[in-house]
């Protein structure tokens, strides 16, 4: 099957999933997850996206974001090798599928509705009793709790 092109446009918002092969649970521990934490800063303080809301589950992580001055697709491209440089070890089969999952946001309730989406993942499967529960999501920051796994880029103005 062809790869798929990624079209991204600078200042649009999307919803990303990357998924882990054979959907191991590769991101079950707090190291791992802090892991991933420190890729999206990294990017997100370099300023190759904004990131807007995420959740880090065991064998997936979704993120909202827009792109900045950076190509978003190859922004997504490194933050997958730097998951699977420092979570994949020394072995020869892939961490990450290959391919990741985005679909653009075109409006402020469906921006709305994959937040609330995403922060319900750990509820859905038992991991939390309600969303802002669960330490590893953008949930604690739109409730506005603390302490939370990372800052987020505040959502401003419409879409």
């Amino acid at each position: 099957m062809p790869r798929v092109k990624h079209y991204f446009e600078k200042g649009h918002f999307y919803h990303v999933t990357t998924r882990t092969v054979g959907g191991v649970f590769a991101f079950d521990s707090d190291a791992a997850k802090q892991v991933i934490v420190d890729a999206m800063t990294f990017y997100r303080q370099r300023g190759d996206w904004r990131l807007h809301g995420f959740v880090i589950m065991a064998n997936h992580v979704h993120v909202v974001v827009s792109q900045a001055e950076t190509d978003l697709s190859s922004v997504i491209g490194n933050f997958k090798k730097w998951i699977s440089n420092h979570l994949g070890g020394q072995s020869e089969e892939p961490l990450l599928e290959r391919r990741f999952d985005d679909n653009a946001v075109t409006d402020a309730k469906e921006l709305w509705q994959v937040l609330e989406y995403d922060h319900n993942n750990p509820v859905r499967i038992g991991l939390a009793r309600r969303a802002e529960d669960y330490f590893w999501s953008s949930a604690r920051n739109f409730a506005g709790l603390r302490p939370t796994a990372m800052e987020i880029d505040r959502l401003e103005g419409p879409l």
